[in-house]
């Protein structure tokens, strides 16, 4: 049915095969690859697992017809946003891929912040650790911002639901700094209230092209 479905779609859609492959072998990396020794070596485990998706997603989205972005930009901003979800999930699952023996985080900029394989695997929240999570949340946050503009080159139609789920996504990072950092031992997640209450806001950014301050 999958298949089928996924053919259904090539066939409608200018949709590219590379970013498939691309998930493909991020999904192998993931079998045989469980630290990163760097931010390069992560984005690049983030662009085969979920940057992939939003270059899938451009195509059956579609670009406003009065858009005046380049093709390209409005494809690096999808990038963006998956670049940024990914990270954003890294971060919230600290503590849970610990316990399975994965760490999902640069190891220089650990090093760099003071900490070490073993205070992951602690998972004690230090001054150090809210200084590490605080840059990382920062830079992801900078991929949420970047990847905006090209939501708003998207078909109308297509732009609530993706700023919805920009915006929710966004939430988690807050709900992590709410947790003073302690994604060991606590969930990040956002409260049902808060998704009903993030659903007509996206709408109005959507709607009136309103940008994040």
């Amino acid at each position: 049915m999958y298949d089928a479905a996924l053919s259904d779609t090539i066939s409608k859609f200018p949709v590219d095969i590379q970013p498939f492959k691309d998930m493909i072998e991020g999904m192998r990396l993931d079998l045989k690859k469980s630290r990163y020794q760097n931010f390069d070596e992560l984005y690049l485990y983030c662009y085969y697992v979920a940057g992939t998706v939003g270059l899938m997603s451009v195509p059956v989205m579609g670009i406003a017809p009065d858009s005046k972005a380049s093709t390209e930009s409005v494809y690096n901003a999808a990038l963006a946003l998956g670049i940024a979800n990914q990270l954003t999930n890294i971060l919230r699952d600290v503590g849970e891929d610990a316990r399975r023996g994965r760490i999902y985080l640069p190891l220089d900029e650990l090093a760099q912040a003071g900490l070490t394989e073993d205070d992951i695997f602690a998972g004690k929240v230090t001054d150090k650790w809210r200084n590490f999570m605080k840059d990382q949340i920062k830079r992801t946050r900078m991929f949420y911002d970047a990847a905006e503009q090209g939501i708003f080159e998207l078909n109308p139609q297509s732009r609530w639901p993706v700023l919805a789920s920009s915006l929710l996504y966004r939430q988690i990072l807050d709900s992590i700094e709410a947790n003073d950092y302690n994604n060991f031992t606590k969930r990040a997640y956002v409260s049902k209230a808060k998704k009903l209450l993030s659903l007509p806001v996206a709408y109005a950014k959507a709607t009136l092209g309103l940008k994040s301050s």
